[in-house]
C-alpha cells in the first residue's frame, strides 16, 4: 500500500509518533550527547479527547563482570520490541527510536521506525554530526542535515543496527 493511499487519521498518527520520537532524540543529543533506545506510543483516541503519547523505555542491562562495558543497545531495542508486543493493543501507533551508525557513510544517525495498528509502517533516518566541543550555554552546535524517509512494510529488518552507547 502506498503511503498516499492511507487514511488521513493513519498518516496523522504516524506523523505524530515519528515527529515526537525525532524531537525527543534530538533533545537528548543536544543535552546529553547521546540517547538510548526508546519508544513512543500513541494511545487510541477516546471520544473528543486528544490521544495521549507515552514514552516507553527499558533499563540498560549491566554487566556485573565489567561495569565499565558499553551498554548493549541491541538488547535494549529487543526488550522494547518485547514490551511493545505485550502492550501493543494499548496503542494506535508506535515508534521505536535508536542511535545508529550508517556504515556506508560512517555517520551517526537517529533511526525511527513507526508502525500503525492498521499495518502501515514508515521509517526515518536523520544523520547528525556532533561538535568536537560542548556548545555554549543556551546554544546548540549539533548539525541536522536533511533527513531521509523510507516507506517500508511492517517488520522490515533494518540494515543498520543500534550502535553501542559509550559511558562518559
Amino acid at each position: 500500500m502506498n503511503f498516499d493511499e492511507l487514511d488521513d487519521s493513519v498518516k496523522e498518527a504516524l506523523n505524530k509518533v515519528l515527529g515526537t520520537a525525532l524531537g525527543v532524540a534530538r533533545e537528548q543529543l543536544e543535552e546529553q550527547g547521546v540517547f538510548l533506545p526508546f519508544a513512543i506510543g500513541l494511545e487510541p483516541q477516546s471520544g473528543a479527547e486528544e490521544p495521549e503519547l507515552r514514552l516507553l523505555a527499558v533499563p540498560p542491562t549491566e554487566n556485573p563482570d565489567d561495569p565499565e562495558a558499553d551498554i548493549d543497545t541491541e538488547a535494549m531495542a529487543a526488550d522494547l520490541v518485547q514490551v511493545l508486543n505485550q502492550e501493543g493493543a494499548n496503542f494506535a501507533a508506535v515508534a521505536i527510536t535508536s542511535d545508529v551508525l550508517l556504515a556506508e557513510d560512517n555517520r551517526d544517525a537517529i533511526h525511527v521506525v513507526a508502525e500503525h495498528k492498521a499495518g502501515a509502517a514508515l521509517a526515518i533516518v536523520q544523520p547528525y554530526t556532533m561538535p568536537d566541543e560542548p556548545a555554549a550555554p543556551g546554544t546548540s552546535r549539533t548539525r541536522w542535515p536533511n533527513r531521509r524517509t523510507c516507506r517500508c512494510s511492517p517488520r522490515t529488518p533494518v540494515a543498520t543496527g543500534p550502535r553501542p552507547a559509550t559511558r562518559t
